[in-house]
């Protein structure tokens, strides 16, 4: 939480005022105090910031529907659905770690001081030290006990109903609703062994949300379909992503974006536009550009090439949910925090989407070509849904700059763009495809008749 910084502007008229004039000038220039930017900070588990909650569209996206985790909504009305699965899932848990409770409640209070220090600065000062123990062994140990049911697959051990359980998933995800990762390092040191609660944890992000299925090549399509004995050679597999833990992260909703962004790759961040002509994938669907869906789900993972006439975008496969908007607002919002990753991976992911997508028929293409999956609804109702996400957000100018100069130079080439909006308008169809050839067959079999009744054959 940001500090209160006051000024206060001397009266002129003070017989001291030059010295205390003085003195206020060189209080700015001092790198101390409350003008002091401590670039080293410890990252905090943040609030939502104001400007975010205030676009009416999304203000439901960041609170809990069912479950509160941590101190910001705590004992908020209607959130006691869940609180009584805490206990049944938190003794599970023990149970499972072959660990007596006090030891595991030691283990948290061992932690706890470094938790609360996790938190903005005075959102902890209604629980002591006793009661936010307790809120952090229950609140990590139902966490934990609940992704280790979900990873594998022993959803009937939590008692709850599969929409409540839904509920809880997406409620995890929350800004608002994080626990300190140390809690749940300090918990799984006691029931997991090795890369056991590392895995248990990528598992869960993997079921985070239903993923489309990756692209692949008609000549990967083909060696799938080939015993793989003949070849002595493994088949091509897709490129999947493990989060890796190695320095600790601040929460779990940090971990998801580790599964989202790669900033080892490039995207061709060393070019830089203010302004592109083109618009949504149905314009460039018509002026040539085919899309494909990448063999990732990085957002990072977006590459353009043109050929002679044509142009390929290739995207990351996504799949639109019940739970897309709530998650990319909270990551989003995560982005927004001081102590945040500062490139805005996700948020410029979300604003070259929505550049992509105007309507319905823009949502169409990419769905048609395998790089949108939507579970929400109807077209509209994605094209809707980024639209309103995307509303009042400022991307990394850098972000895909590369990516876009290329689809610009390829859309001001006139040359192609006259080529692919002419096959475009007379070849769109399989049909046309076959009048034409049948065309260029019986214009070719007219002039072979006319040749030999001109030039009659000699006997």
């Amino acid at each position: 939480m940001a500090e209160m910084v006051t000024v206060v502007v001397q009266n002129s008229g003070d017989s001291s005022s030059s010295g205390s004039h003085d003195e206020w000038l060189n209080s700015i220039m001092k790198d101390e105090g409350n003008f002091a930017i401590n670039q080293k900070a410890r990252p905090k588990i943040q609030k939502v910031p104001e400007m975010l909650r205030k676009i009416k569209s999304n203000e439901k996206c960041y609170d809990p529907w069912v479950v509160s985790i941590g101190p910001y909504h705590h004992g908020s009305h209607g959130l006691q659905l869940v609180e009584k699965h805490k206990i049944p899932m938190t003794r599970q848990y023990v149970m499972k770690s072959g660990t007596s409770i006090d030891d595991v409640y030691n283990k948290v209070v061992e932690v706890v001081d470094n938790a609360r220090k996790c938190y903005a600065e005075g959102s902890t000062q209604m629980f002591d030290d006793k009661a936010f123990a307790q809120m952090m062994f229950l609140d990590g140990c139902f966490i934990l006990q609940f992704m280790y049911c979900i990873a594998e697959n022993k959803r009937e051990d939590m008692g709850m109903k599969s929409h409540i359980i839904a509920f809880v998933h997406r409620d995890m995800l929350l800004l608002e609703n994080q626990l300190p990762f140390l809690v749940l390092k300090a918990l799984m040191s006691l029931r997991f062994k090795d890369d056991e609660g590392k895995s248990i944890i990528n598992n869960f992000i993997e079921h985070t949300r239903a993923l489309p299925p990756l692209g692949t090549s008609w000549m990967e399509k083909l060696l799938s379909c080939i015993p793989i004995n003949i070849w002595e050679q493994e088949a091509p597999q897709p490129e999947l992503r493990e989060v890796e833990i190695k320095d600790q992260p601040v929460h779990l909703l940090e971990l998801i974006r580790g599964k989202l962004i790669d900033n080892s790759r490039k995207n061709g961040s060393d070019l830089s536009s203010d302004w592109y002509s083109y618009r949504s994938a149905k314009e460039l669907r018509a002026v040539g550009v085919n899309f494909k869906p990448g063999k990732t789900h990085l957002y990072t993972d977006v590459k353009f090439k043109s050929t002679f006439l044509t142009g390929k975008l290739t995207l990351p496969p996504i799949t639109v949910d019940d739970s897309t908007k709530s998650l990319l607002l909270n990551l989003v919002a995560y982005e927004t925090c001081p102590d945040a990753p500062d490139d805005f991976g996700v948020t410029s992911y979300i604003c070259f989407m929505d550049s992509l997508i105007d309507h319905a028929e823009d949502v169409m293409v990419l769905r048609s070509e395998g790089i949108l999956l939507n579970f929400l609804g109807s077209d509209q109702e994605v094209a809707d849904l980024f639209n309103a996400i995307a509303k009042d957000l400022v991307p990394n100018p850098y972000a895909y700059a590369g990516v876009k100069g290329r689809i610009e130079r390829h859309y001001r080439n006139k040359l192609k763009i006259w080529m692919a909006e002419w096959l475009h308008t007379h070849f769109s169809s399989p049909w046309t495809i076959l009048a034409f050839i049948a065309a260029i067959f019986a214009i070719a079999l007219s002039v072979v008749q006319t040749y030999y009744a001109a030039n009659p054959p000699k006997c």
